[in-house]
């Protein structure tokens, strides 16, 4: 690893700012973050950049892991170490807390169970950016680990190097994971984005391609990790479809450029995987204590086709 904090003193005594703060939102990721912020500061570039560490009152040993590496590393790390747990008060990490703090032309995002493995993986996203300004956003490839598999996309053989990402392609495939993207910070207003109910990454990126196109850069720069304490894995499958299709909803309601015949293909598509995951728990009683389960299939049945009715009842009667 590279001696940052020299480099880092020669940006300071050149008074020069980050080019690009890398924001990580951490919790109970003790057996992970060391790996995030080595990846981090592995990184190879010709231009200044910090790490702004958000750790949500983790109650195992990550917050002391975050202290060694901003003590080692206090001229690029900076953490926000909180004592109570911000997620179970609705407070948004990012546009509450991160993003304020950040001083770089870019932004890049990576959560504390993820992790990057290409040294130069920031450099030629910011110089893609920097060199076609019609382009606000940019992704790149990446693998999937599952314990200590590591399991590739096919994106290699089926996007080009560059995949222009707008409102006609974007989710088609799914290829812009929060752990690859790095975005021109004047993009996107935090402001706008807490307007949303339903704000996942997906309303970011949304809010970002109306002032520019995204760019999918087709070359593996980071590490997606599965396991059981990711937040969202441990919800069940149809809440992952139905909040899914709540955000793009909502996308689609409040911003006009998304209003796309491809934003509601993936409406249509993730409703109905919600109606039919919904009706997985029809017996269960998950379905007997929240409502959302019933709304995602009566709002299904209000919309679909004869024949996607009858193979949704046809699965009932098997159910």
């Amino acid at each position: 690893m590279r001696d940052q904090n020299t480099i880092i003193s020669s940006w300071i005594n050149n008074d020069t700012k980050p080019f690009v703060s890398i924001l990580c939102d951490t919790f109970n990721h003790e057996g992970f973050i060391r790996e995030t912020l080595e990846g981090f500061l592995k990184q190879e570039t010709t231009f200044p950049f910090e790490i702004i560490v958000h750790d949500d009152a983790s109650t195992d040993n990550t917050p002391a892991i975050v202290k060694e590496f901003a003590e080692n590393y206090p001229l690029i790390i900076k953490p926000i170490l909180q004592k109570e747990n911000q997620y179970s008060k609705k407070v948004n990490f990012w546009s509450d807390l991160t993003f304020p703090m950040a001083q770089g032309k870019y932004i890049a995002l990576c959560e504390g169970d993820d992790y990057w493995i290409d040294k130069l993986k920031l450099q030629k996203q910011v110089d893609f950016l920097e060199n076609n300004k019609e382009y606000v956003i940019t992704w790149t490839d990446y693998l999937n680990r599952k314990g200590t598999e590591l399991v590739p996309n096919d994106f290699k053989e089926t996007l080009p190097s560059v995949y222009t990402i707008d409102f006609d392609t974007i989710f088609q495939p799914y290829c812009t994971l929060t752990l690859t993207s790095v975005f021109k910070k004047d993009a996107v207003d935090p402001l706008d984005y807490k307007k949303f109910k339903y704000g996942k990454d997906n309303t970011l990126y949304a809010l970002a391609l109306c002032h520019g196109k995204g760019a999918f850069l087709n070359f593996q720069a980071a590490v997606y990790r599965l396991h059981p304490g990711g937040v969202f894995s441990l919800k069940s499958t149809f809440f992952q479809r139905y909040s899914s299709y709540l955000n793009v909803k909502e996308i689609y309601d409040n911003i006009p450029q998304a209003r796309t015949k491809n934003i509601e293909k993936v409406m249509a598509s993730l409703l109905k995987a919600s109606a039919f995951e919904a009706l997985k728990l029809r017996k269960t009683e998950e379905f007997k204590k929240i409502e959302e389960p019933q709304k995602a299939i009566d709002e299904f049945l209000g919309k679909a086709s004869l024949s996607l009715k009858f193979k949704y009842f046809l699965k009932y009667i098997k159910s």
